[in-house]
């Protein structure tokens, strides 16, 4: 099996709420964990001075991380530069957030979001009024790669019968090729599939929405994995999580209204309404196949998103050419 490099893509929105155009983006990729951690505090502190110079206000960043260990290294490292204001969001409540705004845009009430990863898939049907979940179901998917596309064509065949009756589906993907399933998908269902226009750049927009709207995202989704809970399943923690990654003293942490939060670093058994398969986590086994683009898994995957709003003084944007996201240089050691 060959593994992608670890990449980090960043994107600058405009908008107090991150509901406004893009102003800058970048992506890049490092060799290991510690080097992914500096350069992310980098970024943040890099972005969040050039944003300034520009006539901007950073008010907020969420960061979407695959993999727990690097989250944890992550927040201990905003910890120790004592950098406020970053929410750590899960992959797939940062697609959920992308997934209410853009329910929203094209006049659905209750977007089906298609979250898929390499080995598992879930569908969530997401209020687009206040982003609340109204149901989830979460399948690992099986390593053939044919199998994988049946069970995902089936998962999406049976969307049409879910009791809260969505408009649409919205597909995100985390280390797959959306575009290259969606023929598929649109073959198994009468709803609208659409795809975000830049998906690389997916979750990236979705921590940005989850982070700028924290409170507001928190309250909706605090109710998401039990509301409906028939007694099934168990939460996983890499697909429920949104917490602030430092709070100064003094400062209210979101952790008690977040239902995701509430969930201790502890490895423990949540009830919700999830349905888990048996096979859960058994890897997409990609060499000699067909669909080997489908699918590119990495060593780690993290993804940063910084939400912006103008000063009010301010009559000019920066140029989206000038660079605004700074990653490039290492954060100094904090004293």
């Amino acid at each position: 099996m060959s593994l992608a490099p670890p990449t980090v893509r960043l994107v600058l929105v405009e908008g107090e709420h991150a509901n406004g155009v893009t102003v800058d983006q970048d992506d890049f990729t490092v060799e290991d964990t510690e080097a992914t951690t500096d350069r992310v505090v980098s970024a943040v502190l890099g972005t969040r001075e050039s944003a300034r110079a520009g006539g901007y206000r950073l008010t907020s960043a969420g960061v979407t991380v695959s993999d727990q260990a690097q989250a944890a290294a992550l927040r201990d490292a905003l910890a120790a530069h004592k950098v406020d204001n970053v929410m750590l969001v899960s992959a797939f409540l940062a697609a959920a957030a992308l997934a209410q705004t853009v329910g929203g845009a094209l006049g659905q009430e209750r977007t089906a979001l298609l979250f898929v990863e390499p080995s598992a898939a879930t569908v969530a049907v997401v209020d687009s009024s206040d982003g609340s979940i109204l149901e989830a179901h979460h399948r690992a998917l099986p390593g053939d790669d044919d199998e994988a596309l049946t069970e995902l064509g089936a998962l999406v065949g049976g969307i049409d019968r879910l009791e809260s009756d969505p408009d649409g589906v919205f597909v995100v993907g985390s280390g797959v090729n959306v575009a290259m399933i969606k023929p598929t998908l649109e073959a198994a269902t009468a709803l609208a599939v659409s795809v975000p226009e830049e998906p690389d750049m997916a979750l990236a927009r979705g921590a940005a929405l989850a982070s700028a709207q924290a409170p507001l995202f928190a309250s909706s989704t605090r109710a998401v994995a039990w509301a409906r809970d028939p007694g099934t399943g168990e939460v996983d923690k890499n697909l429920a999580n949104l917490q602030y990654a430092y709070v100064p003293a003094g400062r209210d942490d979101y952790d008690d209204g977040l239902a995701y939060s509430a969930v201790g670093d502890e490895d423990e058994a949540v009830t919700t309404a999830f349905d888990v398969d048996e096979q859960r986590g058994i890897p997409l086994l990609l060499a000699g196949s067909a669909l080997v683009t489908l699918f590119v898994i990495g060593v780690v995957a993290l993804v940063i998103a910084l939400a912006s709003d103008m000063r009010p003084s301010a009559n000019l944007r920066p140029n989206a050419g000038g660079n605004v996201i700074a990653p490039t240089q290492r954060a100094p050691q904090p004293a």
